[in-house]
């Protein structure tokens, strides 16, 4: 196969040389938060976090998202450490010049201190014995568990018990491995016996940094100068490449995946293949700029993390490398990458074109203006030919030179070529003016194809689409069709296509992504979980993934969940989103920039250079999220808990046994999962047992905030997962109780019944005592009394007249109190929606409205805003007239909010009737007592693009969709009364299809008592009933609830205001 860089002819300057990609590091400085630039030495702690030694900093602990620190104020020996390591139940041993610390397994609390006037330098956990060793300026020390004392380890060997020790290893063998500063190695066997490797019998160097094990029996001893193997007691040297005269010092070696690392002093990572020991590195070149490495480590997820000399913690990211102009490319600016047969890879930039071989050379094109052309778009090879789409045309390499290929038309000087495809033995090429066909060595223009920017073209089924600046259009060689509005794709610009394994095909737009069966177009956009509709490249992979480049990165989407989503929108997309914080620092994508080569390499052209993505160290992360509950707030602040009960745990300093008073009942959970090797996509789901029937939704927040917790006892449980949907192995759990007020105690309860009774008691004793005294008065005054009964006759009668008079009074006074509730009512139902603003959809919509007084605090309301209807139903706090006076307040602010200011979102509806009710009111005065409010969903139908949007103050949506209901939740804060004035009330948005039937409704109709048991009817029993009757007219459905709800009531009083709303598509 020929070499195509080798048609370009003598006037091109090409520069040549061995130059690899590069890879990816993120850096953490004390910018980021890190509490000193000097990281000692690296391992983790019990609930995942990183744990990092200090030159003067103490410890410091990672999380993933917060760095903190543990240091001498809190009780550490020293802040300068030297070594750390973690037992197997979690306890942390530090090694520092004033001694060992031992911390406990949350890093927050000192257990120990050993030895405080010794200084220690290494110390070294053997997780098969859980034995712990010390190594000292002067010999071994050991941890006795039974005497709970770090004790000197005396081998029998006086040279090694007076050397300086460095490093601790055990090998397979449980042989114990010692490493000194200048009396070489020492190995101690199982039968206590010593041997020594030293300058004398092969090591390079006597002083000695790290010792680990390849294989079995292979030991690698890592000096300051160079690294030795020692097998079957023979020593040899890794061959290294090195200046003359200088060292290679290393420091530090750690397992990573099938390699070992080795960290140095020479600005280079060494890696060492465990089955071959064939060593390789990156360096400066490969954009490795750490000049001291003084300590390697890999986390329980497999992520290597470096600790350096003044320039912080290193996270080594290798899913993606680059290549830039470090690299010699001629500018960063990639717009087109392209492997040809023989595995060159074409690079085309603005400037020029790179050829990077199978070596890693790379080779450069550039000052092409002799040729005309400057910038490159697009390759593509035709009877094993590469053809070069530039900014002035189409070129061909040939016979060892790069020559244009001219138009047919003449009046054609200038064209941009962006794309190219072979169909049906013909090889068409789109530029900037249209559609050309190669024909003779010449380009010929086809003339019934519109004049369009056309950036991408692909055959399907049998025919070629092309994406162009105005849309998509497709061709068959002789006729054209335009795909528009009308056929289900609206969009400005249509960029890049792919075709599926379903033989479905995609198309990347200015507004989306669209899939087209050959009939239908189906869209994919930002609410379903792109990071942007902006897409300006697309391919997929040979793992059935979708990936999207756009300007803000690239998207992983498996192509089946799609489908799955489609097919039931309360299906989430399995995506996964690539950024800088997944080391693809080039983010924003360039227009079709993109290649997948036959061994499924991915590579991707961006603005800031080109990245090769590999699969092989995409790995899923098994490791769940470690779930740790970091802090709880009392009423918004943070509190000592030792005011609040007599337990508090000192390991996690959270509370124990807790009791609130009523009036304590707003809580603040605090947490996070930890997942070290892509925290920022870690995702929540909690719950409070006792008050959340259903876990709530997922979210990245790493809090849950409660309010107005009612008295009860309650379990909060929060879990966690990954960014490889893998879950927190259990959930991390809270109890705690409110207790009740004072009048609402069992205590009370039994004191008003005795009290009652006690009452009742004397009354009876009291009343006895005076008829009998009345009766010894009455058996001797018969006459006297009779008398008095006549007197006392005539003033009844005149009472009687009196009470004729008041009751007259009262009756008047009673039929104006009613008169005005019932002109109240009149009022109410005059600023309710008229019914007949519903006529216009045809019966589609149904309205169950039952009062429990003359007036409601329960209301409904709608209105159409363009080609948008919006619905609510709402509860306000009360029923009769107070409730009335809050359904006045709420119906007349939505009008304002939207009728007059055109509000139609429905999260911005609420947040806006939440200030508005909160000003009125005036909740926001220090001295004010009102917490009225109300309960409020509100729908809002797009009839234009199909779509429901939904948000909620407590009260739910209920959906039904082929024979399966749904239940969107609500935001957990009310309308007013205990919600804060700026609190974001949370979207829901989804396609509404044909049949479906939405239900709204207050809490009258679940709250009901009645049936054989008189309990609640319940919202498990109202859902029941909606899956019975939703098929059938809302009209109809209006009636069998009235008769559902009268046939439950049975006897029993209304107890609350009913409301229910029915919407069918």
């Amino acid at each position: 196969m020929l070499k195509y860089a080798a048609y370009i002819f003598l006037s091109i300057i090409a520069y040549t040389g061995v130059y690899s990609q590069t890879y990816n590091f993120k850096n953490f400085n004390v910018a980021e938060g890190l509490e000193q630039s000097d990281v000692t030495t690296l391992s983790q702690a019990k609930n995942g976090s990183l744990l990092y030694g200090t030159n003067g900093g103490g410890i410091g602990i990672y999380d993933g998202y917060d760095f903190s620190s543990f240091k001498k104020k809190s009780g550490l020996s020293q802040n300068e450490v030297f070594s750390l390591d973690v037992e197997n139940n979690g306890d942390v041993w530090v090694a520092t010049k004033e001694g060992i610390t031992l911390l406990n397994k949350e890093v927050n609390r000192v257990k120990k201190i050993y030895h405080q006037t010794t200084s220690f330098y290494w110390v070294y956990v053997n997780k098969n014995t859980n034995e712990t060793w010390f190594g000292s300026a002067q010999g071994i020390y050991k941890y006795n568990a039974d005497r709970d004392s770090v004790e000197f380890f005396n081998s029998g060997n006086e040279l090694l018990n007076k050397s300086f020790i460095n490093c601790i290893y055990t090998d397979a063998e449980n042989r114990l491995w010692i490493g000194t500063k200048s009396t070489g190695v020492f190995v101690v066997d199982s039968d206590k016996k010593v041997f020594n490797y030293s300058t004398s019998n092969g090591i390079s160097n006597n002083y000695v940094k790290t010792i680990i094990e390849a294989k079995k029996g292979e030991i690698l001893v890592g000096t300051i100068d160079g690294i030795n193997l020692i097998k079957n007691n023979e020593v040899s040297k890794i061959e290294l490449p090195k200046e003359e005269g200088s060292h290679l010092t290393f420091t530090s070696s750690v397992k990573y995946k099938n390699q070992l690392v080795f960290g140095a002093l020479n600005n280079q990572l060494y890696f060492i293949d465990i089955k071959t020991l064939k060593p390789t590195w990156i360096s400066p070149s490969n954009g490795f700029k750490y000049q001291k490495v003084w300590a390697i480590f890999t986390d329980k997820e497999e992520n290597l993390w470096l600790g350096t000399r003044g320039q912080g913690l290193v996270k080594f990211e290798p899913i993606f490398t680059y290549f830039s102009t470090q690299n010699k490319l001629i500018s960063n600016y990639i717009n087109s990458v392209y492997e040809s047969v023989n595995k060159q890879l074409f690079v085309g930039t603005n400037g020029g074109y790179n050829v990077i071989n199978k070596n890693g050379s790379v080779e450069s094109f550039q000052n092409l203006k002799e040729l005309g052309f400057t910038n490159v778009y697009h390759f593509n090879e035709y009877h094993k030919e590469l053809y070069i789409g530039t900014n002035n045309g189409l070129f061909l390499c040939r016979e060892n030179k790069t020559t244009p290929v001219p138009f047919a038309d003449p009046a054609i000087k200038e064209e941009n070529i962006f794309s190219s495809f072979v169909f049906k033995n013909n090889f068409y090429v789109g530029g900037k003016m249209g559609l050309y066909n190669l024909k003779n060595d010449s380009l010929h223009t086809v003339s019934n194809f519109p004049k369009e920017f056309i950036y991408d073209i692909k055959e399907y089924k049998g025919q070629l689409y092309l994406a162009c600046n105005k849309g998509i259009y497709r061709f068959n060689g002789k006729e054209v069709v335009f795909y528009s509005k009308e056929q289900g794709i609206d969009c400005a610009k249509a960029r890049c296509l792919r075709i599926d394994t379903k033989n479905n095909l995609w198309i990347g737009t200015n507004e989306g992504a669209y899939l087209f069966n050959g009939k239908t177009f189906k869209k994919l956009e930002e609410k379903d979980g792109l990071t942007s509709e902006n897409i300006y490249l697309m391919e997929i992979d040979g793992k059935g993934n979708l990936w999207i480049g756009t300007n803000k990165g690239l998207d992983k989407i498996s192509i089946e969940s799609i489908y799955q989503k489609w097919n039931n929108p309360t299906n989430k997309l399995k995506i996964r989103i690539y950024s800088k914080n997944e080391g693809f620092d080039g983010v924003e994508c360039n227009l079709n920039a993109v290649f997948r080569s036959k061994d499924n390499q991915l590579y991707f052209g961006t603005i800031n250079g080109l990245y090769q993505y590999h699969l092989k160290n995409d790995v899923v992360n098994i490791q769940p999220p470690k779930v740790v509950i970091k802090n709880i707030k009392l009423n918004f602040e943070d509190v000592d808990w030792k005011n609040y009960t007599d337990e508090v745990d000192e390991e996690k300093n959270i509370p124990l046994k807790l009791e609130l008073k009523h009036n304590n009942n707003n809580l603040i959970f605090e947490f996070v999962g930890v997942s070290l090797t892509n925290p920022s996509h870690v995702q929540y789901q909690y719950k409070l047992e006792g008050l959340d029937e259903n876990w709530l939704p997922l979210t990245k927040d790493r809090k849950a905030v409660y309010t107005a917790i009612p008295h009860g006892n309650y379990v909060f449980k929060i879990r966690a997962k990954n960014s490889d949907e893998i879950w927190s192995s259990q959930d991390e759990t809270f109890t705690f109780s409110i207790l009740p007020p004072w009048y609402k105690t069992n205590l009370f309860y039994i004191l008003a019944i005795l009290t009652v009774l006690a009452t009742g008691y004397l009354i009876v004793v009291v009343r006895t005592r005076n008829l009998k005294k009345t009766q010894v008065i009455l058996t001797t005054k018969v006459e006297e009394r009779t008398k008095e009964l006549r007197e006392e006759k005539e003033k009844v009668e005149s009472i009687n007249s009196t009470l004729a008079e008041q009751k007259k009074v009262i009756e008047v006074a009673n039929k104006n109190i009613t008169d005005s509730i019932n002109y109240a009512k009149k009022i109410q139902d005059a600023i309710l929606p008229r019914a007949t603003k519903l006529d216009e959809l045809n019966d589609s919509v149904a309205i169950l409205y039952l009062p429990k007084d003359v007036v409601s605090g329960d209301f409904y309301w709608f209105e159409k805003i363009g080609n948008k209807y919006i619905f609510a139903t709402a509860d306000c706090t009360g029923h009769g007239v107070p409730g009335a006076f809050m359904s006045m307040i709420g119906v007349n602010n939505l009008n304002q909010i939207i009728v007059e200011n055109k509000i139609t979102s429905p999260d911005k509806i609420l947040k806006e009737l939440n200030i508005a009710v909160k000003k009125v009111l005036k909740q926001d005065d220090e001295d004010s007592e009102s917490r009225d409010g109300m309960d409020i969903s509100i729908s809002c139908f797009d009839l234009d693009n199909k779509v429901i949007s939904y948000a909620g103050a407590f009260r739910p949506l209920i959906y039904i969709r082929n024979n399966e209901l749904f239940e969107i939740k609500a935001s957990r804060n009310p309308i007013g009364g205990s919600a804060p004035i700026d609190f974001d009330y949370e979207l829901h948005q989804f396609e509404y299809q044909k049949d479906d039937v939405f239900y709204m409704f207050s809490d009258g109709f679940p709250d009901q008592f009645g049936g054989s048991k008189g309990k609640k009817f319940m919202n498990k029993q109202l859902k029941e009933v909606f899956m019975k009757i939703y098929t059938l007219p809302p009209l109809k459905q209006r009636e069998l609830l009235k008769d559902e709800l009268e046939k439950w009531r049975g006897n029993n009083e209304q107890i609350d205001d009913v409301l229910v709303m029915c919407v069918k598509i």
